[in-house]
C-alpha cells in the first residue's frame, strides 16, 4: 500500500535523514521538493513515495547487527587468538 505523503511524512523523512546520515536521500529529497515547486507534482509525488521506501530499507539495512565477518574485519583485534 503506497504511503500517503503529507506534512507529517516529509517532516519523518528529514528527521530519518539526518539521524542516519543519509546524506545522498537529503540530496534527493531537496530535488524532489524543488522539482515540486517547479510544477512537477505529480513527478515529485512518485519520487517521494520511492525515496520513503529506500530510507526505510536502509534504516533496516543500519539496524541490522554486524556479522562476525563484519565484526572481524572492523576490529581485528577482538579475535585475535593466540
Amino acid at each position: 500500500m503506497p504511503v500517503k505523503i503529507d506534512d507529517e511524512v516529509l517532516f519523518i523523512m528529514f528527521d530519518n535523514v539526518e539521524q542516519y546520515g543519509f546524506d545522498e536521500h537529503k540530496l534527493r529529497l531537496i530535488n524532489i521538493l524543488s522539482a515540486s515547486l517547479k510544477g512537477h507534482s505529480q513527478y515529485a509525488r512518485n519520487e517521494l513515495i520511492k525515496l520513503w521506501d529506500d530510507i526505510e530499507a536502509d534504516i533496516s539495512l543500519a539496524s541490522e547487527p554486524p556479522t562476525e565477518e563484519q565484526l572481524s574485519l572492523e576490529h581485528p583485534e577482538m579475535f585475535d587468538v593466540e
